[in-house]
């Protein structure tokens, strides 16, 4: 089984200027736990969590209002191809501590795999 086989195709997106208060909206209403972070050519400059934004608010205090997603998404972008095999993918999760990884191949972004995709498609199934 490789990542294409069981990764998550269709992606909601947050944009790098988007507040926080609209990544929390998308994630919501999405009901996801991550969120890519993309630029204006569509290129995934990083990844937002739930847990995040969790931080974020233990320290909204001390921040101004206007934070917008490129100034607290998760960078590098630890991307996999879809072609590579799921031990690889948890591999990576867990030598970065991540929870998703984004899948990308020369077209760009194409879908998002996540620890739990993994723990239900390959060891519980």
């Amino acid at each position: 089984m490789i990542v294409e086989d069981i990764m998550t195709k269709t992606v909601i997106c947050g944009q790098m200027t988007d507040s926080v208060e609209m990544l929390e909206q998308v994630m919501k209403k999405a009901g996801v736990q991550c969120l890519p972070i993309i630029d204006n050519a569509a290129q995934c400059i990083g990844v937002v969590s739930a847990i995040d934004l969790i931080q974020l608010h233990g320290i909204q205090a001390l921040l101004r209002d206007d934070v917008q997603a490129w100034e607290i998404c998760t960078e590098p972008v630890v991307e996999i191809s879809p072609y590579q095999s799921l031990t690889v993918a948890a591999e990576l999760m867990v030598s970065n501590k991540l929870h998703h990884l984004v899948v990308t191949s020369a077209e760009g972004l194409l879908g998002i795999i996540s620890s739990i995709d993994i723990l239900e498609k390959k060891v519980l199934r």
